[in-house]
C-alpha cells in the first residue's frame, strides 16, 4: 500500500526554517496624483503610513468551453485582474488630513463645481503593495497601474462612542497590477516554441522567393 508523501515532522521543519508570510506584515505606498494641489501631495507619505488594512489583489483568467473532439475543455482569451475595485483602510489623523488627501484626489477625478472628469493622467497613480518578513525586509512586491479612489465610506459621529477612532475606508479603482519581481514576455526567447515560430517564417519567405507567382515590380 502506497503512503501519503506528508510528513508531520517534515512540515514543522519546514515552517521553522522558512516561517509563515505575516497578515500584519505589510506596507503601502501612495503617491499622489499630477492634479492634486501642492498643499494635500505632501501628504501622500503620512496618508500611506495610516494604513490600517489592506488586500493583495486577485487575476482571473478568462475561459470559453471549446471542443474539437472529445471532451469539451476550457480555452483562455483573457484576464482579469480584480480593477473594478481593492480596499483599503486607513486611520484618520486628528487634524483629518488623511480625509482631506482624499477628499481633495476625488475631486481632481471630478470637479464638484463643474462635474467635468479630468484627464486620466491628472487623475490616476500607481500604487505599491509589499509584503514584508520579520526582519522589515520586501518578500514580494506588487503595484496597482492606473488607480484612483473610487469611493470612500462615511465617517460618523456620535456623541455616546467613546475612546473611538475614525477609520476611512477607500475603494481603489485600478487597470491592472503586475508582480515587480518578475519579468513578462509573450514568448521565451529560447522556447522551443520560438524556434519552430522562426523556421516556419524563414520557410515562408524562400517559399515566397521561388513562387512562380511572384511578381517583381
Amino acid at each position: 500500500m502506497s503512503k501519503s508523501n506528508f510528513n508531520l515532522s517534515l512540515f514543522l521543519s519546514a515552517i521553522r526554517e522558512d516561517s509563515l508570510a505575516r497578515v500584519n506584515r505589510f506596507e503601502v505606498m501612495i503617491p499622489s496624483p499630477r492634479g492634486m494641489s501642492d498643499l494635500n501631495r505632501s501628504y501622500a507619505d503620512f496618508t500611506s503610513l495610516y494604513c490600517e488594512m489592506a488586500s493583495l489583489p486577485p487575476v482571473n483568467i478568462s475561459t470559453k468551453s471549446f471542443k474539437i473532439f472529445g471532451p469539451t475543455y476550457q480555452r483562455p482569451f483573457g484576464a482579469e485582474y480584480g480593477g473594478e475595485g481593492i480596499s483599503l483602510t486607513f486611520h484618520v489623523d486628528r487634524d483629518m488630513n488623511v480625509k482631506k488627501f482624499f477628499d481633495d484626489w476625488t475631486s481632481v477625478v471630478v470637479d464638484p463645481d463643474s462635474g467635468l472628469v479630468n484627464y486620466q493622467e491628472n487623475y490616476t497613480s500607481t500604487i505599491t503593495l509589499r509584503q514584508l518578513d520579520e526582519q522589515e525586509n520586501i518578500t514580494y512586491e506588487l503595484e496597482l497601474y492606473e488607480a484612483f479612489p473610487r469611493s470612500s465610506n462615511l465617517l460618523e459621529l456620535n456623541n455616546s462612542a467613546q475612546n473611538q477612532t475614525h477609520r476611512l475606508n477607500v475603494l481603489f479603482a485600478y487597470r491592472y497590477w503586475k508582480d515587480t519581481g518578475r519579468e513578462f514576455q509573450t514568448i521565451p526567447k529560447e522556447s522551443p516554441r520560438s524556434r519552430e515560430l522562426q523556421i516556419a517564417l524563414q520557410a515562408r519567405a524562400d517559399f515566397a522567393k521561388t513562387d512562380p507567382r511572384r511578381i517583381d515590380l
